[in-house]
């Protein structure tokens, strides 16, 4: 368990050790409460290639770029297809205590699967860490993913049967930038 200080000098490495279980914590709750941990199972790996950012800049909402993504593949033990061209991020930059930086990601896109069906995905989620690294992300093999902190919620519409258990379940996925390319591997959450 980690229990995690919240302040605002907040940094991730700020992620201590805790000792109490979240039951521990419950106030009022019946005895015996006590909610299961999710686990996760693996659903896919995905790559896929990006073209040149357009930046928007601050137009009120934040510091707002976009970016077209070309296409490429994905596959897994219950998924596996391709990225179709055309869809994207929509993502707004956060600066904040000093040298931090947040990414506030909106990704959209289709997912041709193998056997024909296509399935739209809408992905959400932050890349957080030091503003110096995530502005070096384009340039290839420049950083790792332990430098910094990109995790994302998935969120699939298919009305094909073969499909449709996409449409009931929490997914997330662990990602990184590397040049042109993000790259994840997304997965179940039971």
């Amino acid at each position: 368990m980690y229990e995690v200080h919240i302040n605002s000098g907040f940094r991730l490495h700020e992620l201590t050790p805790h000792t109490e279980t979240p039951s521990d914590l419950l106030i009022g709750a019946t005895p015996n409460f006590t909610l299961s941990v999710p686990s996760l199972q693996f659903l896919f790996h995905l790559e896929c290639e990006m073209e040149s950012f357009q930046h928007i800049w601050n137009g009120g909402h934040g510091d707002r770029s976009t970016v077209i993504f070309k296409g490429k593949r994905s596959k897994g033990p219950k998924l596996c297809g391709s990225i179709l061209p055309g869809g994207g991020d929509w993502e707004t930059i956060q600066d904040h205590d000093g040298d931090q930086q947040t990414a506030h990601l909106d990704i959209k896109y289709n997912l041709l699967a193998n056997d024909g069906v296509c399935i739209f995905l809408k992905t959400t989620g932050t890349r957080i860490g030091k503003k110096a690294i995530l502005e070096e992300l384009g340039e290839e093999d420049k950083h790792t993913p332990d430098e910094y902190r990109m995790r994302l919620h998935l969120t699939f519409e298919s009305g094909d049967p073969r499909y449709s258990w996409l449409n009931s379940i929490a997914e997330i996925a662990s990602s990184a930038r590397n040049g042109t390319r993000v790259i994840y591997d997304a997965y179940l959450v039971l």
